[in-house]
């Protein structure tokens, strides 16, 4: 489903196929609507210009929210920042096998809704929204610009899954692939040992841990958790933000992290590093896996540290970044313009 004002007629990115030298980095954002998700569209959308990429489109998917509510919460960030331009397209609304997880395992830590369930002076309606779906979207941009756009995925990852399985002459096309998910030490977000997003679809991570041509790069739930900031800072950072965006993240935290001493803005990280490659301090590449029939283990990310052959390497697991570089990029998100 595209939004009807943000078709790719509208959109930033050049209609034209150029040469990465002549024009900006390509990127979809594939998302599951928390506020963890906006604060990754947020920090794209603002840095266009100073990084010279473009939001080709953002695919949504179920994972914090039900897919119509993601749409919602995409649609009100886009609007707050004046880029309806941005095409919207919405995807997979259950994991590959069902029934998925039930929240007895992992409880709304965004609330029904993904954003607090807060209730906002305006409301966006999905229902004029077009009718292709974020697989076919994403099989279209990758066919018309071929290894000119990176996929950043930070929510489950069935929409890519389904890509790969419904379109496989795709996987050559795309440029890079990062995602927000998985864990490299068995430490889990979830009741059991694995992290949010493989959890909620494990054979979709699974499909793409093996099936992606090139090196995915992983930014585990471990990293996450060596990177966070206060809840005081990021109250006392953006409180007076005259960023739109930033202001109706404002209202969205201020019910979900009224309790919480740490903030975890997750999915943010992904966007920062396609952003600015040079905040990454440790990777290694590793074999890894995706544990689907553990009674407590399903969805947690397997590293095969055996497997020495850098040849049958499927990922390059992110351990360290410049973390006073990523503060500085989340304060000039203050700077609207």
């Amino acid at each position: 489903m595209a939004a009807l004002v943000g078709s790719s007629l509208g959109t930033k990115c050049p209609l034209e196929d150029v040469p990465l030298c002549d024009g900006p980095r390509r990127v979809i954002l594939d998302l599951d609507g928390g506020g963890d998700d906006a604060w990754a569209l947020v920090m794209l959308l603002s840095n266009e210009e100073k990084y010279n990429i473009c939001v080709q489109a953002v695919t949504c998917s179920h994972g914090n929210a039900r897919v119509s509510d993601v749409l919602v919460n995409v649609l009100r960030i886009l609007a707050s920042l004046d880029r309806l331009d941005v095409p919207v397209y919405g995807g997979a609304s259950e994991p590959l096998i069902t029934p998925g997880p039930t929240r007895n395992a992992s409880h709304y830590f965004w609330g029904s809704n993904g954003f607090g369930d807060v209730e906002f002076e305006s409301s966006f309606s999905v229902n004029t929204l077009e009718s292709l779906h974020a697989v076919e979207s994403m099989n279209d941009l990758f066919q018309m610009y071929p290894n000119k756009i990176a996929l950043l995925a930070v929510g489950p990852l069935t929409n890519l899954a389904l890509l790969y399985k419904m379109y496989p002459e795709t996987r050559d096309k795309i440029a890079g692939l990062y995602l927000l998910g998985g864990n490299r030490h068995g430490v889990g977000n979830t009741a059991l040992a694995a992290e949010f997003n493989f959890f909620r679809d494990p054979e979709a991570a699974h499909i793409v841990l093996n099936n992606s041509p090139m090196i995915v790069h992983v930014f585990p739930w471990e990293t996450v958790l060596l990177q966070t900031f206060t809840t005081k800072w990021r109250f006392e950072t953006f409180r007076q933000s005259t960023n739109p965006a930033v202001q109706v993240l404002n209202q969205v935290e201020n019910v979900v992290y009224a309790q919480e001493e740490i903030w975890t803005p997750c999915d943010m990280y992904v966007a920062a590093i396609f952003l600015n490659g040079s905040i990454l301090q440790t990777v290694k590449s590793y074999r890894a896996e995706v544990e689907l029939t553990g009674t407590v283990t399903r969805g947690m990310m397997a590293i095969l540290h055996h497997v020495k052959d850098v040849n049958q390497h499927n990922v390059a697991v992110i351990d360290e970044i410049d973390a006073a570089e990523v503060e500085r990029m989340l304060v000039a998100l203050n700077d609207f313009k």
